[in-house]
Parts: structure tokens; sequence; C-alpha cells
């Protein structure tokens, strides 16, 4: 077990009445993209998510500091919490998921309407009947170890013996570093992480599980090569990967034929290829992509496997391209993968889009499925969906990603086409934006979502009169929505695309303020009814989920804007003017965190990646060059790192505490005298990133934190030996990414990215 300070430390609790606690958790309305800016740009994403999550010493994201900091909590939760008393109520729309990349029909349910599906960052969810317009939806439990589950099977001889795979290993930035396996044996009521994969980087990232028909072994399809358990999960050998038969470790997909035949497919951000095997045994699978029959051996990378149910001879394989990351080809063998031919790939109703329908994304959204009952029937996604009926011949748009060119909206980017076993009618999607159906293969597909609350969430505010319900909130890849009722209720869109950082003015709260990716924001008059889009300056040159904060008295916006400088946009209410503010003092890095005071008009207090902490007092006219003041010059262990939050006294400006995002480093750290001196007050935290900060505005002492690992609490702030607890009643082990809280009621509301 990591922690960063490794004791153990008693829990101080004690009832806090000061705040009403509410979270609002992913929502995704059925995002009709009324701006059409398409919804994400995960190259973007992943480098952003990188870059502040990143151990500086290693380079790279050790993401299995996440589990290590899971078990912790789990010990703590028995304990009593540092803040006792502590329930999250769960707000946020009931009428949109999040990325979906699993799903599966109840096998012991010969109606097919009990169904589970999995959200990659918000758990395992069952409905009793998946055939309805609206399932409702429940989450099977919120405290598994690990909520990134990214594959579901079940045993086809002994239908009450289930498994779940976690870990999304395809490299986008927001993926969950997964922790292993789960087995149910009483038909998915209840689950057990299976040991033999727990704390094990072998099974981090799990694409695939599927268990054979006939001999009961479980396969599992990792980035660290292909396993096969023979004893029900208990053990394992790597019977594929490198040095073992392939040449790469990372494995794409796995599929059994109706035959019984075993098809792998090798390489993720790497060039191998597609095995079979009959035996499943080490050394026993041939490599089917020779070059010479018609599948070739290079100038691709993740390969898709899809076998025609009904008849073994027949596979199709959308292949990656690694030059580009759009399509390569898409590959047809009819005789089991001794020959291939390329097949035709669709041409996208978008303009300038082409035969790319993954618009360079292959290595994200890229799926197939065959009809069970016609092998020449077939349905492919990556943005959209297509649909062909004579063997990719030729190919029908069926679904656009905001209903555009007559065709009909379903959420972009899709990760898996699942058919009811045996029909050819019944066709689930799993995408983006959650679990979608069709009863007419294909020719009317609708949302699935009603309750599935697996959105993933960036950032959110609310409206500042006391207890009202209105609340805004961005989420990835599904835009910016609004709640405007109590409890859980449907949730409307307001701007498109990846939603991200938002405000309500909370002196005029007719004044809401949304954005999309980079400096592109949306500006309403009226309670967000209709928005005017403001693109401003140098917009590329901003961060990819670009940090702001607004000024409510002042009513201006502060924006992170290129290396070294910040965008002030004087008249977001009215108009776009604007101004792009160079701070020596930033020493050439990009803006991380922005804070308004609270207390002295016009000074903001900005966080940089490199560490630094600057302060800049009038902030509203200060002209470009000049200095600002770093206040954090020169303090021992604070990390010269991604800066994620700076929280303030409502009272005090000397008083402000800064957390950190990156793992591997101290995150979080408090100042009494404006920056002359900073203690660290980690005290007991596992060696998670932590996003936010919060304190009780009635007692400082008393802080809340956004982690990695939900909500986590002290009751006195106490330097080195500050102790930390998990607040995670009503909440799910889920990566939560800020706090705000109404000052009129004390109503704090936590955004979370998954659940």
């Amino acid at each position: 077990m990591i922690r960063k300070h490794g004791h153990t430390f008693l829990l101080l609790a004690f009832f806090i009445g000061l705040f009403s606690f509410s979270i609002i958790e992913k929502t995704t309305p059925a995002e009709n993209e009324t701006n059409e800016v398409l919804q994400d740009d995960m190259d973007a994403a992943i480098k952003q998510e990188f870059d502040e999550t990143k151990d500086p010493a290693l380079g790279f994201v050790p993401r299995e500091r996440l589990w290590q900091a899971i078990q912790y909590a789990e010990e703590l939760r028995n304990q009593r919490g540092a803040i006792n008393g502590l329930a999250w109520t769960e707000r946020g729309p009931n009428n949109v998921g999040g990325r979906t990349r699993t799903m599966m029909i109840d096998p012991n349910d010969a109606t097919h309407k009990k169904f589970f599906a999995a959200g990659i960052g918000g758990g395992l969810w069952k409905t009793n009947d998946i055939t309805v317009a609206s399932p409702t939806w429940s989450a099977v439990n919120d405290l598994f170890a690990n909520l990134a589950i990214s594959s579901l099977c079940y045993d086809p001889q002994t239908n009450d013996t289930m498994y779940f795979g976690t870990g999304e290993g395809w490299f986008n930035g927001d993926a969950i570093q997964g922790d292993g396996i789960f087995r149910s044996m009483d038909g998915g009521v209840t689950w057990t992480q299976l040991a033999s994969t727990a704390s094990n980087s072998n099974f981090s990232f799990v694409q695939k599980i599927v268990v054979h028909p006939v001999t009961h072994d479980v396969y599992a399809c990792t980035s660290a090569g292909l396993y096969r358990s023979q004893d029900f999960g208990t053990t394992w050998n790597k019977v594929l990967g490198a040095g073992s038969g392939s040449t790469v470790n990372a494995m794409a997909d796995i599929e059994i034929a109706a035959n019984n035949t075993i098809y792998v497919s090798a390489g993720i951000f790497s060039t191998d290829g597609i095995y079979s095997s009959t035996t499943g045994n080490l050394s026993s699978f041939t490599k089917l992509n020779t070059g010479a029959n018609g599948f070739p051996t290079t100038g691709f990378s993740r390969i898709e496997i899809a076998c025609a149910p009904s008849n073994s001879n027949v596979l199709y394989c959308p292949t990656q391209s690694s030059s580009t990351n759009g399509i390569f080809n898409i590959y047809k063998s009819t005789d089991g993968g001794a020959t291939w031919t390329t097949v035709t790939k669709p041409t996208d109703a978008d303009g300038g889009i082409g035969t790319d329908y993954t618009r360079t994304q292959a290595w994200y959204d890229l799926i197939c499925a065959v009809d069970p009952n016609n092998s020449s029937t077939l349905f492919i996604g990556g943005v959209d969906l297509f649909k062909s009926t004579n063997s990719g011949t030729s190919w029908t748009q069926i679904s656009h990603w905001y209903g555009g060119f007559g065709f009909q909206y379903v959420h972009a980017d899709q990760h898996m086409i699942y058919f009811e076993p045996g029909s050819s009618s019944n066709i689930y999607f799993g995408n983006d934006g959650g679990v979608w159906g069709s009863s007419n293969g294909g020719t009317n597909i609708s949302t699935k979502d009603f309750g599935y609350n697996v959105t993933q969430y960036y950032c959110g505010a609310m409206d500042p009169t006391a207890y009202t319900n209105i609340f805004i909130a961005g989420a990835q890849d599904n835009g910016t929505h609004k709640l405007s009722s109590g409890g859980i209720g449907s949730g409307t869109t307001l701007t498109g695309g990846d939603g991200a950082f938002c405000h309500i003015d909370q002196n005029q709260s007719q004044y809401y303020f949304t954005s999309y990716v980079n400096n592109n924001y949306y500006a309403s008059s009226n309670s967000g009814v209709s928005f005017t889009s403001r693109t401003l300056a140098n917009n590329t040159g901003a961060a990819f989920i670009n940090v702001t904060d607004y000024d409510n008295a002042a009513n201006i916006m502060y924006c992170g804007d290129n290396n070294g400088k910040y965008c002030r946009w004087t008249d977001p209410q009215t108009g776009g003017t604007h101004a792009m503010v160079t701070i020596t003092s930033f020493n050439s890095s990009r803006t991380s965190a922005i804070t308004v005071s609270p207390n002295t008009s016009n000074r903001v207090f900005f966080g940089l990646t490199n560490g630094r902490i600057v302060k800049v007092d009038n902030a509203n006219t200060i002209a470009s060059g000049s200095a600002g003041t770093q206040i954090n010059v020169g303090v021992a262990g604070m990390p010269a790192s991604t800066v994620s939050c700076i929280e303030v006294q409502n009272t005090n400006d000397n008083h402000l505490i800064a957390t950190f995002s990156n793992y591997g480093v101290n995150s979080v750290w408090e100042t009494l005298n404006g920056g002359t001196s900073w203690t660290s007050i980690e005290g007991n935290l596992p060696d998670i990133p932590i996003r936010w900060a919060l304190m009780n505005p009635n007692d400082s002492s008393q802080v809340l934190l956004a982690t990695e690992v939900g909500v986590w609490s002290t009751d006195h702030v106490n330097g080195g030996a500050t102790v930390w607890g998990p607040s995670n009643g009503g909440l799910a082990n889920v990566s939560t990414r800020m706090l705000q809280i109404r000052s009129s009621d004390k109503l704090v509301m936590a955004i979370t990215h998954g659940r």
C-alpha cells in the first residue's frame, strides 16, 4: 500500500451542521447539438490529462496507485470519517448516460429483457426491461474497488457465472486504470474481485473477456497479453503476447467463432496482427495476416474483429491506420482467416470526412458486429453508425452525431454493437452517450439512458438563490446541461460538444456562461434559453478543458490562454471584448487554476502547470507584460507541477489552500500569511490526484477535497499531522473534479467524472 506518509492515523469525526450536501452527478441530456460542434478531440484530452496527473519523477501516470488509494479508503471507511455525518444526495439528469463500452442481456432471463450495462467510469448497472422506451436503471454497487468496467461476459454453460473486466486501455486522456477482474456466481447479484488479478499490473487494463462455450476457459484480452484461466479465475497463464507467440503485449480484441475457433487481435498503437487458435494453448496461435494473403503486416495498429454467428468462416476486421490514426482498411475473410479481401469503406455525410468515419479516432471508437442470422449484414461504428447488407460492398449511414443531413440522431463515438442473441432486429449500441437501442434492425434507434447516470462531468455551477434546484454542469462529449427540479429529474442541453467550465452570475442570475474546448464560450442573458457564441483570440493556445473563473462583482471572465498569459474578457454579459495579458511571473507556463478573490476587488490568483501561484492585483486593467507576484517562491517541497485549485478563505486573502493534481507530489498546501510561508497539510492522504479544495466558510479549519477517489475531508487542518478520511456517504468511488458552495444556504455541489 502506498501512502504518501506511511502512518495510520486516528480519524477525528465531528458532525458538521453548516453544509447541506448534494451532488450533481454525471448528466448527459439527449445531446441534439444545437451548435453542431464535434463532440470531442481525444488527442488533446489525452495530453492535458497526462500532463496534469503524471508523476514528475517518473514521467508517466502510475495508475496502480489509484487501486491502492481505493483499498486504503475502504480501510478508513470502516472507521469514523474525518467529518462525521456527511451525506451526499444524487442530483443530475436521468435522461442521459455516459461512455459505455460493454453491455449484456441477462442470460438467465428467457424474455431477454433484463440487461446489464457498464459506464467506463460509472460502474455496473442493470435494468429489468431494456425493451421499454425509458428503462429504469439501478447501480449494482457503487463501491466496487474499481468502477472502470470495460467488458462483461458470462459462462454459456453456467449462466449464473459472470465476469467483468476493468480498465480502459485505449489511451484516451480520461481513461481510468482498472483493477483486475470481478466474478459473480449468482447471476450478477453479488460480485467478488478475483484475488489473482487484484493489484496485478497484468490486469490493469482489460479490453475484453470471453468464456469458451465448451471448456469454461476464461480469456482476458489485456494490455499485458492474452491470459487464460482454466479454474474460473483462480489462476491465470499468459498464452499470447510478447515472447509468447506475438510481437506485442497489448491485446485489442478477442472473439470466439461459431465453430469455437478463437480469434485475437494484437496491437494498440503498435502493429502486429490477428491470430487464431482452436485450443487456446500457448504456442497454438497462428498469425493470419501474412501480407501475401490479402491482409498486410504493416500500415495498421488496432484491429477490431467481428465473427459471423451464422457462418464460422466469415470474419470482418476494421483497422486503424498507424499513420493517420483514422481508418486504414476493412478486411473480410470467407475462409476463417486463410485469405482476405478489402471491402468498401463508407463515406460519411459530413463534408471533408470522406471515408475516415472515425475522424482519426480509430484507436478510440472502432466497432463492428455481424447479424446473427445473415453473414452479409453488418454494422460498423466510428463517430456515426453505418450498415451494409451486401458484405461491405456498399453502406448506408444510419445515424449522425447531431441528427444532420436527414439522419437520425445517435450520440457520437461508438464503442459497442450488441445483438440480442438470435435476433436480427433487436440491437443495442454503446457510445459516449450511454446505451441506445433499436427493435427494427437499426432503422429507428433511440436512447435507453433513463436513470443510467454515468456521465463524465468536468465542472458545474449553481443558481445563487437559496434552496433552489437550478444547476448547470459541463460533461465530456455531452455538452453543458441544466437541471431545474429537485431530485434526479430530466436535464436539458444548453450548449453542445465537450462541456467545460461554466458559471452562473451570482448577482444577476439570468446570466449563464458555458464553454466548449479551448477559448470557445457561450453567453446567455435569459437563464439559458438562448446563447451567443464567443470565440476569443488565440483560441487554440488554451487548454482543451480550459480553466476559467468569473468575477461576479466586476462582471469579468478570466480564462486560461497561451503559455505565460491569461485571457481577460471584460464584457461577457454583452460582448466579446477581451485581451491576452502576459504576466512575467507565469514564467511562460500555462494557467491551470484561476480564483477571483472574494475579498479584494480585481485581485485574481493564478495557478500554473509549473507549480507557481501568482497573485495579480488590478487584473481587470493591468497591462500585458506586467510582473504579477509569485507567492510561493522557494518553498521547500512545494511541487513544480500542476496547480489544480487555489481556495481562498471567504474573509481573508492571506489564508489559502492550494492543491496539485499530479501523482507523486505533496498535493495539499496551506498558507496563513498570503504566501510568505506554506505548510504541507497532506497528512495521511493516499497518493492520488487532488482536483479541488473547499473550506467551510464558517470554520476554515474544516476542508473538503475533490479527489480521484471521491471526496475526502478533515475536521481540523493541523499541518503535516492533518487527518483526512473519505466522506463518500451516498457518493461512489469515483473521480471527483470540482466542489462548489452556494453562499446563501451553504449547499455544496460535487462534480463527478463517471457517476
